[in-house]
């Protein structure tokens, strides 16, 4: 199997260091709101990769965070953290804000038939981890103190620019975030923060530095590194984490043990509303609640992500769901002819498919190998290997009943006979129990509405 590695720039083979074993990490969601569907295109596809982990003979151990704290409103590591506007937004404690939205991503996850990783673990849960961690780098001299926190020193670690091959000196000259002008190098950033003198935050705990809470970055290396390992097979996430989050976890993780933090990295590239990045202040964080009272389907979701490449810049619209809808309406018509033609046995269909999500996850080039199969019946294994790998529930849907049978064979007779009243009654009939008849030179042909 073949990925785009973001650390090498090239498609690199997946080789994992203890095999069939592979441990991939992902950045998961800061829980302070509900997820738009950029970060649900992200979490398909990142369901993808494991997918296509398990079909190629490897079995993953995933582990994704959860991001409960720590998450400042600002690269630059000031402005309050994430979960403590949302508390303030809402009325509510940091904690129950974090509780709400995190119940509320698992059951998203659950509908978007995404597999559950096998850990997914809480920064709250895992400050000792943190606080242990950072005492590491201090001891080997990666960190200062000044007046708002422990920061790293990312002058002390060489190579901090390459992997998002940053350009540190013009970063210098402010362009990408305001300087805090007690930090070393722009670059340098928070692993703990002191709570604001004369403040009780909701989330705080004590530290050798004083009372505060860890800096987001630490605890993805932390909590990686306690489940998976010191180097990770795959670590993932999205495009936009390349430059900061991901180029500080690699700084912070190498100068702790000296290794290579990930052999490999995964990225999902922006997704677009109307030309334009999703953001809050744009409104056009489209939630998947909204998407499902319009009618769509969550499997309609999912098909609408997998069409476009994870490496590519989607565009999300309504007029891409109905297309996806109408694509899924036709699959689910050809899985229902499962139970009224003789089947193809589809091995030529699921080496093809294999091959192509094997080679850096083509979802768009797996269905359309899938739509040029689908003039033949497929049989329950093709159907159970195309849940397997799309996860579009095609191999769930059962046959009609005898009734409803008799039914189709009774309208059958009156086209024989002509009687066309009768065969418009009982077509009506079929239709309020949730069957379409199509009339094919062989006979008719059922699927479910």
């Amino acid at each position: 199997m073949k990925l785009y590695n973001t650390l090498t720039r090239q498609l690199d083979e997946v080789v994992p260091l203890n095999p069939p074993t592979v441990a991939v990490y992902t950045c998961g969601p800061t829980v302070y709101d509900y997820l738009h569907i950029g970060n649900w295109f992200n979490y398909v596809r990142m369901d993808t990769l494991i997918r296509a982990l398990k079909i190629s003979g490897l079995e993953p151990n995933w582990v994704m965070n959860i991001t409960d704290v720590g998450h400042l409103v600002s690269d630059a590591d000031d402005g309050e953290d994430k979960l403590e506007k949302g508390a303030r937004r809402e009325g509510k404690t940091a904690w129950e804000v974090a509780e709400f939205y995190t119940a509320d991503f698992l059951k998203c996850m659950d509908l978007l038939n995404i597999t559950m990783p096998t850990q997914i673990t809480k920064a709250t849960e895992h400050i000792e981890e943190q606080i242990a961690l950072i005492k590491t780098l201090e001891e080997k001299g990666y960190t200062y103190v000044i007046d708002d926190g422990v920061y790293y020193d990312t002058s002390k670690f060489e190579g901090y620019a390459s992997f998002a091959r940053l350009d540190l000196d013009e970063q210098q000259a402010g362009a990408r975030v305001s300087f805090n002008d007690q930090k070393r190098t722009i670059s340098d950033f928070a692993l703990w923060k002191f709570s604001p003198a004369g403040q009780q935050r909701d989330m705080e705990w004590d530290s050798p530095w004083g009372k505060g809470f860890p800096g987001w970055h630490i605890e993805c290396s932390a909590m990686s590194m306690k489940y998976l390992g010191s180097t990770l097979d795959i670590h993932t996430g999205g495009i936009d984490h390349i430059p900061i989050h991901h180029t500080n976890e690699i700084a912070q993780s190498e100068a702790a043990t000296g290794q290579r933090f990930a052999n490999l990295w995964l990225h999902s590239n922006h997704v677009t509303v109307n030309g334009e990045k999703i953001s809050k202040s744009l409104g056009n964080g489209i939630r998947l609640q909204q998407i499902m009272e319009k009618g769509f389907s969550v499997d309609t979701v999912r098909l609408n992500v997998l069409e476009s490449h994870y490496r590519s810049q989607s565009k999300f619209s309504w007029e891409s769901l109905e297309a996806a809808q109408n694509r899924l309406r036709d699959l689910e018509a050809w899985a229902d002819l499962r139970w009224q033609s003789d089947a193809d046995n589809g091995d030529s269909l699921r080496q093809d498919i294999t091959a192509a999500l094997l080679h850096d996850l083509n979802t768009p080039e797996a269905l359309a190998i899938l739509s040029q199969a689908t003039v033949t019946a497929p049989s329950a294994d093709t159907l159970a290997f195309l849940d397997e790998v799309f996860g579009l529930h095609l191999s769930t849907r059962s046959d009609i009943t005898d009734a409803q049978k008799q039914l189709i064979a009774q309208r059958q007779a009156a086209r024989n006979s002509q009687d066309w009243a009768a065969s418009d009654t009982t077509r009506g009939q079929l239709a309020e129990q949730g069957i379409a008849v199509r009339d094919t030179p062989q006979g008719p042909i059922w699927s479910r509405i």
